[in-house]
Order: structure tokens, then sequence, then C-alpha cells
């Protein structure tokens, strides 16, 4: 079997739950996987990262022993126009040697990738129609041939109930929405997992083939 598969959403939807879950039953058949983790990285967008936090537009507090993020690159015009930029192409590097990692024959399972970093994109610079400007048209075309994706819906309170680190995240709410925004207008496969654990993953392995 060859397969690329991909469980995006917001942080505490369950994307990595779930994946792990496919990955042993995947193992258990014999097949060889690769667990793919891509997500905002840092390489030449570093220095504006911290020009924000300089500035202020990045701020960082500690509630409870856990460090939360605030980013408010909207308020700038000039950050919010580069920082998508730097990001396409720190992704684009990351991606580049990621590739040239892979076992041909290897089952990929994303855990977070181009959807996730955009969908970041999207709530610190507040551009909701991001995935149809040129940056966001780029990162869709790093998207493989062939993969399955889906995404998690979750409500907030459920999130908020199942992961310790999203309590006070100021920008939960506004994570789900943009989510909801791709997948509607990708047309991409939602799954709602504000249900049983194990009638969510049995409509996921349904969805990913019956593997």
């Amino acid at each position: 079997m060859n397969g690329i598969f991909y469980i995006a959403g917001p942080d505490g939807s369950g994307k990595t739950s779930y994946l792990t879950e496919f990955e042993q039953k995947l193992v258990q058949k014999g097949f060889s996987t690769k667990h793919i983790w891509i997500r905002s990285p840092k390489i030449l967008s570093k220095p504006l990262m911290g020009y924000c936090r300089l500035v202020g537009l990045t701020k960082y507090s500690t509630i409870n022993g856990i460090k939360y993020c605030r980013r408010q690159h909207y308020k700038s015009a000039l950050v919010s126009w580069l920082f998508p930029i730097l990001q396409l192409i720190d992704f684009k590097i990351k991606w580049f040697f990621e590739k040239k990692r892979l076992n041909k024959g290897s089952i990929l399972l994303f855990d977070r990738f181009n959807l996730d970093t955009m969908a970041d994109l999207m709530v610190d610079t507040k551009k909701y129609n991001l995935h149809k400007t040129w940056v966001g048209k780029q990162f869709l075309k790093m998207t493989p041939e062939n993969i399955k994706i889906i995404f998690l819906k979750v409500n907030e309170n459920t999130i908020r109930s199942r992961k310790s680190d999203t309590l006070h995240d100021e920008h939960l709410q506004e994570k789900i929405e943009v989510f909801k925004i791709l997948s509607e207008d990708l047309k991409i496969k939602v799954i709602d997992n504000n249900r049983d654990f194990n009638l969510v993953k049995q409509e996921i392995f349904n969805f990913f083939d019956n593997v």
C-alpha cells in the first residue's frame, strides 16, 4: 500500500492522537510509515520574530506554569506582509530537506503541515483570505498529490477541557474559525471530534480506505 494522509485542525483537536492510532494500525499490518511534523519553522523569519518581540507585537505570559504566546502581527502592515513571505520560504526549506529523508514505499502521515502553518499565519495577521493570495497558493502547492486530508472539528469548551495548555489561549476560538474557513473554501473533509473517541477513530479509518 502507498498512501499519504494528513489530519489537520486547531491545537487540542486530537490530530496526534488519531494519527498515532492510525499509524499503529498500519505498522501492525506490516507497513512502513513516516510521521511528519512541520509547523511554522523559524529560519529566515527568526530575526523578524525577534523584532516583533522587541517592539511588543509578540508577547509571552505564563499562567499556572504554562507559557502562552500572543502574536499581534496584524498591528504592523510591514510585518503582516513580510512575515507570511518569510514563513513560506522557511517552510519550503524545511520541506525540501524533509523530503530528502523520506524512504520510498513508506506511508506518509502528516501531523502538522502546510495548512496548519497557514492557519497560524491567518490568525497572527488576521488575513482570513490568505489562502486565496499568492503566498497562500504557494503554501497549497506544497500539498502532495493524492493526499487524503481530514479537518477535525471540536468546539472551544471541549478543547479547553481536554488540553490544559489551551485553557488560557486567547486565540483559540479564532483558530477554530480559521480552520472552518479553510475546510469550506478548500472543500476538505470535516469530522466532528466532539463525540466518543472510538466512533471518531472508526470514521477516520473508514475515510482512509478501511486500512
